[in-house]
Order: C-alpha cells, then structure tokens, then sequence
C-alpha cells in the first residue's frame, strides 16, 4: 500500500512537471492579449536577468529563480549570447564551437537547458533573447558577426530544441533597426525560429528606448506582441500611455509589453557620465573600493526608485499594456564583487533581490490578478474634467461589463469620476501599491459624479493609488 502511494504521489509529481514544461501561450488574430493554450489571459510580470546565463553558475541561478517565484514574476528575461561569438558561461563552456554558429556547443545549451527547466519547474516562462543586438550590427569592416544565413540556421537550432519548453523569444536586444541588412538577419533569424518551432513559440523585438518594435515589424506575421522600452533617461516616462494610443491605432491589433522600463536604483542617464574626468572626477572619487558607488551625489538627476518602477508598471497596464519587466540595476548584469560592472551599481546582484520596487509587483500580480487581461478596457472618459498629457495623466479602464472601474492616480491627486459607467451601485476602495492592501472608503451611487481625494499629500514623492469602484453583486 505504501509503495503504492510512494508511485502515485511520484507520477502526480510528474505530470505537473510536464504540463509546467509544456505550458504554452498563444496571441489570436486581432486580439490584444496573450492567453495560455487553455484560454486563460497571461499576466506578463518580468525580472530582467540579461547577463544570467554567463554570470551565474547553477546554485546561483537557482536561488535567483526562486526569489522570484516567490514574488510572483512569471517571465524571467535573460539573454543567450551578451557578448560576442567567445562569450561562455560561469563553467567556462563558450556558446560556439571555434566561434561558428553553425556549431552550437552542447555544453554551453545543456547549461541554458537546465536554467528553461528550472524556470519551467517554478511556473515561470523564459523570455530569451537569442543574441544581443551587437552580434547583428556590422563591425569596422562592413560584417556583422551573423549573416542572414548563419542567423537563419540558429534560429532554427534554438527554435527546435526549444518548442516544446515555455520559452518566448525575442528579437533585437537594446537596439533599433538602421540598415537593410540588419533588418533581413533579424528576419531570417525570426523565421528560423518559426520553421524549428513549428510555430510553437511567440516571438517579439526589443528596441532601444522610447522605441517600440512595431516601427519595422509590425506587419511581421511572426511577430507575436509588440515591445516597448520606456528607457532610463528620465522620470514620468509619459511616452508609455502615449504609446498606449498608438497601438490602438494599428492593423492588426497586437499584444504589446513594456519590456525595459527604468530599472530600480540605476542612475537617471547613466551613459552621460561615464567619463568621470570630464566632471572633474576620478574613477576612486565615485566607486568605492568594494566597486560599488560612494558617491551617489555624482548623478545629478538622481536614481529611480520603487515608486518610479511601479509608476511605470501601472501606467502600462492602465494604457493597454499585457506586461511589464521590472529590472534592477545590479541584476540584469548579475554584478558580483571582484567583477566588471556595465553601469555603475549600489549594490551586488544578490543584494538587490528584495529591493521595494521587486516586492511591489506582488501587488501588481495581485491587482491584475483579481481584475485579469483581457476583463476590461481603457475608457478615460470616466474622468471628469481636465486631465492633461503629462506626468501627472490619470488613467482609467472599466470593467467590458461595466462592473468595475480602476483609476491610477500617480500623484495621490484627487479625481472626479463619472459614475454612471458603473452598471450598478457599490462600493469604493483604495489599494495601495506599496502593501498590496485594499481599504474600503464607502458606498457609491452609479449616477452623477463623484469627487475622491487620496490619503497621504498629493503631489508627495511616492504616494501613488488606485482607486476601485465595484459594482455590488447581484
């Protein structure tokens, strides 16, 4: 009886191994949501990690994934070759033999196949870049290291070996398209991505930032979803529901997902200071001996914050969006001490995992959670009076039956609302970004208008809100 159990518990185990191997999402014609291959809408929340599968051995990794599952990311965003066709993981595997793509090194792919398993096992999709983008752009003498040939061939290799695994690819790494010949490598890498997956996996484009990808690939039939990069060049990024407005103006409709926002604790234009001397700084006035900043005073326009990302997330669930990648300055390049930093940190990797802005997409999961993708609409007209185009824009989406309403107010600033979208009367609450917690405020009638003032000081650095009227139940 007991060895019974033993064999039925162990096949329980695994089949929902398989099924987390096998999870499949899907983006249907004309629709503006990713769904999973059962007809339920994904909810995109990302960790950028672009330098994991180079930087982190397996114990790392591992402890790295498992924070972020229990913080509710569901897209790990990590790039398979971050530096040239040399480039090897943590155990000294390069990723091509003798520097040929046409020679994948089995060594190197076993390691990316343990992390996609890892990932998979914690219910999480990777999204996987296939190269960044300086591998594509041609080098001093007029070649890029892919061709349109070799970047057909690997495509097909990764779209292969990685069909039946939760994985979503994506295209460009932090570049934009600026030649003919960059645009057909991608093209052919996109499509041997499809012939080896069948057509198995979405794929997208990341650009560099305020850029979106539908600008080259919109009318790309293996273009699953459009992305965007809001950037790290300045606060109240409000190219984000800009943005929002010009996807609802495009053929097809598609999906699209703000894939780099402002990271958490990166300095405010960081590439413009680079050059210490120029400042009349040396590189020891500013980085400390331990190779993390001393001199915070340095970067004038400061460092985002938890409330800059969380801005930047509500703001692009608010203006259309189905996902969001929260990043943090050390993780994406996976800093440890006694190594080379790409930007200037605060922080080693490990040390950044629970910063505030990580732990606040809990409440974003746990927001568009209760109100899925898919379950509601942008309607700006519920707000009463003026709301101008700028950093401190409103936005509002109503339930598509009209039982609810979700208003995000930035700036904790007050707001008129017109009831009469409400299909019945109900209630009002407040949730709160930081603590994911909800606070009823009072009952309201689905008539006329209504004015609501947030707690806290409007205006204040970090008091932002949403505001939830609910229809009562039938």
């Amino acid at each position: 009886m007991k060895s019974n159990k033993i064999l039925f518990f162990t096949l329980i185990s695994l089949l929902s191994n398989v099924a987390a191997y096998s999870q499949k999402l899907v983006v249907k014609p004309q629709s503006a949501i990713i769904e999973t291959s059962e007809g339920k809408p994904f909810l995109w929340i990302g960790d950028t990690a672009w330098d994991l599968f180079s930087d982190l051995n397996k114990e790392e990794s591992v402890f790295y994934l498992e924070n972020r599952k229990e913080k509710g990311f569901t897209v790990i965003q990590a790039t398979l070759i971050m530096g040239g066709f040399n480039q090897s993981n943590a155990y000294g595997d390069a990723v091509f033999l003798d520097k040929d793509p046409s020679k994948p090194n089995e060594k190197f792919f076993e390691y990316v196949d343990y992390i996609v398993n890892e990932t998979a096992k914690r219910g999480m999709f990777m999204g996987l870049l296939p190269t960044w983008a300086n591998n594509v752009v041609a080098r001093d003498d007029g070649k890029a290291n892919f061709s349109t040939e070799s970047a057909f061939t690997y495509g097909r290799f990764l779209g292969n070996r990685y069909k039946n695994k939760p994985v979503i690819w994506i295209l460009g790494g932090d570049r934009n398209v600026h030649t003919d010949d960059e645009y057909l490598i991608w093209e052919a890498m996109a499509k041997g991505l499809q012939e080896g997956s069948s057509g198995n996996n979405l794929i997208s484009y990341h650009p560099t930032a305020p850029i979106s990808s539908h600008f080259w690939f919109h009318n790309e039939p293996w273009l699953s979803f459009n992305t965007i990069q809001s950037g790290h060049f300045k606060k109240f990024q409000t190219e984000i529901y800009e943005f929002g407005m010009v996807f609802q103006q495009l053929d097809p409709i598609k999906p699209w997902v703000n894939s780099e926002p402002a990271y958490e604790d990166i300095p405010v234009l960081f590439w413009h200071y680079f050059d210490y001397e120029k400042f009349g700084k040396k590189k020891e006035d500013v980085i400390g001996e331990d190779g993390l900043i001393k001199d915070k005073s340095f970067f004038p326009d400061g460092f985002f914050d938890d409330y800059d990302v969380r801005m930047e997330a509500y703001w692009t669930f608010f203006s259309g969006g189905v996902g969001y990648t929260y990043g943090n300055n050390a993780i994406w390049q996976m800093y440890k001490p006694g190594t080379r930093y790409h930007v200037p940190c605060l922080t080693f990797w490990d040390g950044a995992l629970d910063r505030p802005g990580a732990d606040d997409m809990k409440h974003v999961s746990k927001l568009f959670t209760r109100y899925p993708m898919g379950s509601f609409h942008i309607d700006q007209s519920v707000i009463y009076g003026t709301n101008f185009l700028n950093e401190s824009n409103i936005r509002a989406v109503v339930g598509n039956d009209q039982s609810y309403i979700l208003l995000y107010l930035n700036k904790g600033q007050e707001v008129r609302v017109n009831l009469s979208k409400l299909i019945r009367n109900g209630t009002a609450s407040w949730f709160d970004p930081r603590e994911g917690s909800i606070e009823k405020i009072g009952t309201v009638e689905n008539k006329g208008f209504q004015l609501f003032d947030p707690p806290g000081e409007a205006g204040e650095h970090g008091n932002d809100w949403v505001l939830i009227l609910e229809a009562a139940q039938m």
